[in-house]
């Protein structure tokens, strides 16, 4: 019997610690990568930013721009690239030639901060900070305020890079929305679309030239980290003899959706959530 106790409480004390272990499990990190006008309208920025729950613990930013062939080191494949490029122009990374764009700004603008420099001390003040407390910051600012907001930094585009950050931050805690359609309304499906409560934007025609009675498709909505996936979506179908289907409190999830004739409606609702029985 003291044995029997002893087991017992030996497997609730390993449960218990398997719960503790389980809950205190760290978030995966994800990546985020956008493409942002941040600076000008000459070159391009490419942010990238890993975020652990919603808490970012990383950026990386970088600049891409034409120059002279003979001043920069070119990025891969530039000569390949020559027939899209004026001649004598290469494109660069700014990052990578930080000296020779440094040496620009000190000409041109006085600046004593070189550019790798003022990148990294952007990426520095955002680490730490959750999405929401970055986006209430910027929310705050001004393009003239940013600048005096982040020590170490002297660009004077501090904010759109602030602001290209944050959307990276996003697009990696980007939240998608999968859904298995099963066509069970005895009819061609010819519009097929999400609708995003909370930004009104409709998606693309998702039924492209027709979803077949009887035929199955998988289709997918993403909105960015952060955001209530919670009834955010409006989602509508439309068939060939002019049928409407209409459900308005779609959640982000992945889930089945059996859309359904008009005699087979469950009350309300024109589907279910459950994939058809195999015949």
């Amino acid at each position: 019997m003291k044995k029997a106790i002893a087991l017992l409480l030996a497997l609730f004390l390993a449960l218990g610690m398997i719960s503790a272990v389980a809950e205190d499990a760290p978030a995966p990190i994800k990546l985020g990568q956008v493409d942002f006008a941040a600076h000008g309208t000459s070159c391009f920025a490419v942010v990238t930013v890993a975020v652990q729950g919603d808490v970012i613990v990383a950026a990386l930013i970088d600049e891409f721009q034409y120059g002279a062939a003979d001043a920069v080191t070119p990025v891969p494949n530039s000569e390949g690239m020559a027939g899209n490029v004026a001649e004598g122009k290469v494109l660069y990374s700014k990052r990578a030639n930080a000296a020779y764009y440094s040496n620009n700004m000190a000409s041109r603008a006085g600046s004593i901060v070189a550019l790798n420099a003022n990148y990294d001390a952007i990426q520095a003040y955002v680490v730490g900070k959750t999405i929401g407390e970055l986006e209430t910051e910027l929310a705050g600012l001004t393009k003239e305020t940013a600048v005096d907001a982040v020590t170490g930094s002297t660009l004077v585009d501090t904010y759109g890079y602030l602001t290209a950050i944050l959307e990276a931050a996003k697009a990696a805690g980007a939240q998608t929305g999968t859904y298995t359609l099963y066509n069970k309304t005895g009819e061609n499906i010819v519009e097929l679309t999400f609708t995003d409560n909370v930004t009104g934007e409709v998606s693309a025609n998702l039924a492209g030239d027709g979803f077949a009675a009887d035929a199955q498709k998988t289709v997918t909505y993403t909105i960015p980290g952060g955001e209530d996936g919670h009834g955010r979506l409006t989602f509508t179908f439309k068939t060939e003899g002019g049928y409407v289907g209409v459900f308005a409190t779609l959640s982000i999830e992945v889930a089945p959706m059996t859309l359904l004739e008009v005699d087979a409606e469950s009350g309300a609702t024109t589907l279910n959530f459950f994939a058809p029985q195999a015949e």
